[in-house]
């Protein structure tokens, strides 16, 4: 029940980011930053594969933004839940 509003907020960010090219939004910054907050609850509710689709949201809007050093922080992410998820060999691709 607590992730309901997490799952709710993901669905609405998918829903915004599945067209190709940066999305009609206000601040593209404070995207960024909903983005890793979400990525984050999720692994303080110990739900890791929703933290990881989260970050593979924030990773591809990183991508559109040129924002290398989120890219880099996305891919940091994303390797450590893997690694977490015994997937090393998934980890080692995102290296």
């Amino acid at each position: 029940a607590l992730c309901k509003p997490l799952d709710e907020a993901f669905s609405l960010w998918k829903k915004l980011l599945e067209n190709a090219g940066i999305p009609e939004v206000r601040s593209p910054e404070q995207t960024v930053t909903s983005l890793q907050l979400l990525a984050a609850l999720y692994q303080l509710q110990e739900k890791p594969l929703q933290a990881l689709e989260s970050f593979l949201l924030l990773l591809s809007l990183c991508q559109r933004l040129g924002d290398n050093l989120g890219m880099a922080n996305s891919l940091i992410q994303l390797t450590r839940i893997l690694l977490q998820l015994h997937c090393p060999a998934q980890a080692q691709v995102n290296l």
